[in-house]
């Protein structure tokens, strides 16, 4: 069964915009009365905004938020709390059996502290025993990225990078980041269809890959490296069943 599921990581400006969300979740709907489906998410503009109203400013080193023990607090209560149940809520009026998780839950991730930024985590490894148990009951698993770490700590974690743990533990066959642009860009700002494994560093090295964009293609090769066969950042305004962006390659 796990191997033909596919993991979904959805985020960004595309959660806080009322119509490619909805979009989105009907698509993804469909897909899941045809295939075991994980959903991923983030909330980094939800997280932003309730920081700003207590008067603290984001900072992000290489696309990873830095997060103090305050900051922990809100971060886990604006994506476990408030995005992961709105999603479930919307998910289910289309008649799907969502089911909200954090990272926490029945210990599905473990991540250690990335030092120097706080309360960030990096996944170690995922136990998905409690997403299989939903998979076979044809439920459909929303995982918000916060992590434990080794005392039980919550940690935030990319959700990029949680999306490509979860994914390579559930041997799943594709994953697919939908993000607000047209893919990975290259210097022109035109997508780039296809990249290999080999080729990411120096995208990065040369400022091609920046931001953001750099923790979901470090999470790619990691993934592909480790078993993941089909992955594609794709554009999500475009629709997840278009596949419209770049596919990375061993």
């Amino acid at each position: 069964m796990t191997r033909s599921v596919w993991v979904v990581k959805f985020g960004g400006s595309l959660l806080s915009d009322d119509k490619a969300r909805k979009a989105f979740l009907r698509q993804v709907a469909r897909l899941a009365r045809r295939r075991p489906v994980a959903l991923v998410h983030g909330g980094g503009p939800e997280i932003s905004a309730a920081l700003q109203k207590m008067g603290v400013k984001p900072v992000f080193v290489k696309g990873r938020r830095v997060t103090d023990d305050a900051a922990m607090t809100v971060v886990e209560g604006v994506l476990s709390g408030q995005v992961n149940k709105k999603l479930v809520g919307e998910l289910c009026s289309l008649g799907v059996r969502a089911v909200g998780l954090s990272g926490r839950d029945g210990g599905l991730l473990l991540a250690r502290p990335v030092k120097g930024l706080g309360r960030v985590g990096e996944p170690l490894r995922a136990a998905p025993g409690i997403l299989r148990t939903l998979l076979q009951g044809k439920f459909l698993p929303v995982i918000s990225s916060v992590a434990s770490d080794a005392r039980g700590r919550a940690l935030n974690v990319n959700a990029d990078e949680a999306a490509a743990a979860v994914a390579v533990w559930l041997k799943a066959d594709r994953l697919v980041y939908l993000t607000d642009v047209a893919g990975v860009l290259d210097a022109r700002k035109k997508t780039i269809p296809k990249i290999h494994t080999r080729d990411i560093q120096g995208l990065i090295d040369r400022g091609v890959v920046t931001g953001g964009m750099i923790p979901k293609v470090l999470s790619c090769r990691r993934a592909i490296r480790k078993g993941v066969r089909e992955i594609d950042i794709i554009d999500g305004r475009a629709g997840l069943l278009k596949m419209k962006g770049t596919r990375l390659l061993p």
